[in-house]
């Protein structure tokens, strides 16, 4: 039975508890009383309001968008991933463009955010992605291969399978410009290629991989079912409750299809 995910990454956005509020009002109310069997949404709120995304809808689970590798000590402004998880959090956004962009983060630093969010049984959805400098030169190819080998490095099979892939690629974050469905689906095949190659083709088929990058609800079958996607990651449209349940939504529905 296929499985779908929303992943909603509100950033640093929601500038007070008032506003938390009222977004946890307008989510709860739209989906009251809606039941999903094939999708999961992920809502990752900022940090300091984690504690408030507690009680949540059913099918609505609630995640983090960073951890620090280390379990405690002195790492100044950190968040260890014992916290996280001791907050109820269930999945953890891990090497986004923005955190790479203006935290500096290398792929060898976020795979031992990986290893420290599985050992502390969350799940890390982990972005990847080309720049627009790659994309114009025909490297993307070459640019995801490096990132996936060494972000999955020494990875046993049953870890590999605990991490979810968003493809993002970075020209396309928070712009109004979409890869192809023809596009998205390369990518698709490509990972499914290099995940065979590090494993085999049954743990290859088991890791989740979802498209991120200016999605909307009015083209997500374009990136995403009909691209062989699982699911997509979401940044602008997440600050609209509404628009994040109407995914779930379509998604079902696509699933429903499937069956």
């Amino acid at each position: 039975m296929r499985k779908f995910y929303v992943v909603g990454n509100l950033k640093m956005n929601i500038l007070s508890r008032e506003e938390v509020t009222q977004y946890l009002s307008v989510l709860k109310r739209e989906a009251e009383n809606k039941h999903y069997q094939h999708v999961t949404l992920v809502v990752c709120p900022p940090f300091l309001y984690l504690s408030q995304f507690d009680d949540l809808p059913q099918g609505i689970a609630k995640g983090a968008q960073n951890l620090f590798s280390e379990k405690s000590g002195a790492y100044t402004g950190e968040i260890s991933p014992v916290m996280l998880k001791n907050d109820n959090v269930e999945y953890v956004i891990l090497g986004h463009s923005e955190r790479r962009r203006y935290g500096g983060e290398t792929n060898e630093m976020i795979r031992g955010k990986i290893l420290a969010a599985i050992k502390h049984h969350m799940t890390p959805i982990v972005c990847i992605g080309e720049t627009e400098k790659e994309r114009r030169a025909e490297e993307t190819d070459r640019a995801l291969e490096l990132q996936i080998k060494t972000l999955f490095s020494g990875f046993s099979k049953s870890q590999a399978e605990r991490v979810i892939v968003a493809y993002e690629p970075l020209w396309a974050v928070g712009t109004d410009v979409v890869p192809t469905t023809g596009e998205i689906l390369q990518v698709r095949v490509l990972l499914r290629k290099l995940f065979t190659e590090m494993f085999d083709a049954e743990t290859a088929g088991r890791i989740v991989i979802l498209y991120g990058g200016s999605v909307k609800s009015s083209f997500l079958g374009a990136v995403s079912w009909e691209a062989e996607m699982d699911g997509v990651l979401v940044g602008r449209e997440s600050l609209f409750p509404y628009e994040l349940v109407k995914m779930m939504g379509l998604f079902e529905e696509a699933a429903g299809k499937e069956l």
